[in-house]
């Protein structure tokens, strides 16, 4: 089903059982450094000046095709994230349709791996939320998987953000997508004349849920990340690093990010914004020889957001970042710009991905102090 210069197709039991483990102890030794040159990340996420270059996007229509109205909910983690997580997701809808010994693939964002000072901070999804997220699953008596692709060291990422820990701890299967096999998709819009790969076992899974983590993207022209631009991950790495009028980063990434989300649609989307991102995303620490990178700022909203639909689930969380990003002075364009003028926003509800009309938004609030300040910037 993939192209001919596919890898091999991933053992899953293998990946558990086998060296894999002892090659992490090895990296992780004060004394290695063979993996440095696995570090190395393309030239376009080291150098903003491509920016001069980006052909400008579509302006928006604002008009979206007939859509169901959505619901967003947004809940404060007190008790525990599990219980945030559980409270959140009965708000948007539940996860009735997943029946007993179905397959379900819960995706993270894996961004990479976390190591020491060398890759500080949560870069990607907290396991505690992917945890809460697998006991649901299991509740409703399906089975989980969970998987993702890295910018870079997918395999290592899995072990030192704690994914496969919880995994393994859960009963949940750990399937790093990099070793899958593959198959092209078209989306036949503006973008991606050659199409891209995404993974087969999304095509025999029953269910997909989205578990983003919500944090801003100081790298490209991409602005933030959510349940959209998660979306990256699903893409081949090659795909996502080719150039020429195809190239993800440097040309047209917000439309680009809208047009991967033809390619599945998640049951569910579960946001990560516990601790985000205000600015040095979307890995702080791996863009350090860049002129133009300022060291990451975080805080700490302890929140969970849910919806089924995607584009009315980052026009909210959206509004939470440029909350915490103003109240940190921050002035990158994510904080500056209008929500339904951000391009991964109106593009994605013009492709009839999501809902875009704030009047067929209900957002259910739960436990947050203080949400007419983010519904200022939503509304």
């Amino acid at each position: 089903m993939g192209d001919g210069n596919e890898k091999q197709k991933f053992d899953r039991r293998r990946f558990i059982k086998s060296g894999a483990s002892i090659s992490l102890l090895a990296m992780l030794s004060p004394g290695f450094t063979g993996w440095q040159h696995d570090l190395d990340v393309p030239p376009y996420l080291n150098d903003k000046r491509h920016r001069a270059f980006d052909p400008e996007p579509l302006p928006p229509t604002r008009i979206y095709p007939p859509m169901p109205k959505a619901v967003v909910s947004v809940v404060g983690v007190r008790d525990s994230i599990e219980k945030a997580v559980r409270e959140a997701v009965r708000a948007a809808g539940g996860l009735s349709e997943i029946e007993r010994g179905q397959r379900v693939m819960i995706k993270p964002n894996i961004n990479g791996p976390a190591i020491r000072d060398i890759l500080p901070g949560r870069i990607t999804t907290n396991p505690e939320v992917v945890r809460a997220v697998i006991r649901l699953v299991k509740e409703r008596g399906a089975y989980p998987i969970v998987g993702d692709s890295a910018a870079f060291m997918t395999e290592m990422a899995f072990y030192t953000a704690g994914f496969v820990k919880v995994c393994r701890e859960e009963g949940a299967e750990p399937f790093p997508w990099t070793h899958s096999e593959h198959v092209r998709f078209f989306p036949k819009k503006r973008h991606w004349s050659k199409g891209f790969r995404i993974p087969v076992i999304l095509n025999e899974v029953d269910h997909l849920i989205n578990v983003p983590v919500l944090k801003n993207h100081d790298s490209t022209y991409a602005e933030f990340t959510c349940c959209l631009k998660s979306f990256v991950g699903i893409c081949h790495l090659e795909d996502r690093r080719m150039q020429g009028p195809n190239a993800l980063h440097t040309k047209n990434i917000s439309e680009k990010i809208a047009e991967l989300n033809l390619c599945a649609k998640p049951l569910i989307n579960i946001v990560d914004a516990t601790t985000i991102m205000v600015r040095g995303g979307p890995g702080d620490g791996i863009y350090q020889g860049d002129p133009f990178y300022k060291r990451g700022i975080w805080d700490s909203p302890n929140l969970i957001l849910a919806s089924r639909d995607r584009v009315a689930c980052d026009s909210v969380a959206l509004s939470v970042l440029k909350l915490f990003g103003a109240e940190n002075k921050v002035t990158l364009p994510y904080v500056t710009r209008n929500v339904w003028d951000q391009v991964q926003i109106y593009y994605s509800a013009e492709l009839g991905i999501g809902q875009a009309d704030p009047g067929m938004i209900a957002i259910e609030i739960v436990n947050v102090p203080h949400f007419d300040e983010v519904r200022a910037n939503w509304v």
